[in-house]
């Protein structure tokens, strides 16, 4: 894609972003902060997606189309052709130092090997580089710093203000054990010598490459997905609404007592609640009456009749009751002046 075009494209997203950023701002279930999240992903997104379909690590054999095992001479010719330059005519001057350095070793033996682990920038940029251990330092300090990206991302995405806190250990596991996997695959998998006629081999850096720039655009994706989990608000809190429905409760129970006082002066409301109690009063004799009632009390533990006995006395209920009853005569018994 031609760099005018590129830029287009950002431009475009980002007006995209700040449209849907201005138009959510005034709906009262999104929260500033998980606006802000959001944007921050996208972008994210956006410059993971450019990175994997714009700026893959460069490839000299695979941009030239040419085998693995290619001589370095015909790799100058190609690349001068390419670039225009007559290189029979003109001195090697004319060819950029790091491109030069970088057919320089491809020129060495087993340099190949190192290509297909490192890819072509090491080889390309890092002038100080003469071993394995250098190759792996130079190209991990970049690959560090793009997983610590994605982890202070992740970080951002799992906060109490997201209720994603119960994530932050797994996607930072996650992000950890890439890391090392990644590490081992570089130092230690990739290190199969290649035989001199080897044509193709297995690109290391360009596949790693990929499958980390997958992960960083899907876990915090999934991070976001996933259900936020609220956490339990502590007993403290339900006290204030507590007491104000206490506080609610009982002036309604004061005016109860008033109210039913106030029934039994006005003549119509005395008949009427008489009537009911009396049709309550005639209902609960013939429930109590009731021998089918009387056994299924007994059984249940809340007999209320005498007991058929030498002793004969009251039932469980009656007895409780009389003891509440009881109780209660001492609270309502006006004191002694």
């Amino acid at each position: 894609m031609p760099a005018s075009s590129y830029g287009e494209a950002v431009l475009y997203v980002l007006g995209l972003l700040g449209s849907w950023f201005y138009i959510s701002r005034d709906r009262p279930s999104k929260h500033v902060a998980h606006r802000l999240l959001l944007l921050a992903v996208s972008l994210h997104s956006i410059h993971i997606l450019c990175q994997i379909l714009l700026h893959r690590p460069p490839n000299l054999f695979r941009r030239l189309n040419v085998p693995l095992n290619v001589p370095v001479d015909q790799l100058r010719l190609l690349l001068s052709m390419e670039a225009g330059i007559d290189w029979q005519r003109q001195s090697a001057a004319t060819i950029p130092k790091d491109v030069e350095l970088l057919l320089n070793r491809l020129a060495v033996h087993g340099s190949r090997s190192l290509f297909t682990r490192f890819g072509q920038l090491p080889m390309q940029l890092c002038q100080f580089c003469s071993s394995v251990g250098d190759y792996v330092l130079f190209d991990l300090s970049f690959i560090l710093v793009q997983y610590l990206q994605t982890a202070t991302l992740s970080l951002l995405l799992t906060t109490a203000t997201n209720s994603r806190e119960h994530l932050r250990s797994t996607a930072l596991g996650i992000l950890i054990c890439a890391f090392l996997a990644e590490g081992y695959a570089m130092t230690y998998a990739s290190d199969v010598p290649l035989s001199n006629d080897a044509q193709y081999a297995f690109m290391w850096h360009d596949n790693l490459f990929l499958i980390r720039h997958i992960l960083f655009l899907a876990l915090p994706l999934l991070v976001l997905v996933l259900p936020p989990v609220h956490g339990v608000d502590p007993p403290s809190t339900y006290f204030a609404p507590a007491l104000a429905h206490l506080e609610r409760a009982l002036p309604r129970a004061h005016l109860l007592r008033y109210t039913q006082e106030a029934v039994l002066h006005h003549p119509r409301l005395r008949n009427l609640a008489l009537r009911w109690w009396s049709q309550q009063a005639v209902e609960g004799a013939a429930a109590m009456a009731d021998e089918t009632v009387q056994r299924t009390a007994d059984k249940l533990g809340f007999g209320y009749t005498r007991q058929e006995s030498p002793e004969g006395g009251d039932g469980k209920l009656r007895v409780h009751a009389k003891k509440v009853v009881e109780s209660l005569k001492g609270l309502l018994t006006t004191p002694p002046n």
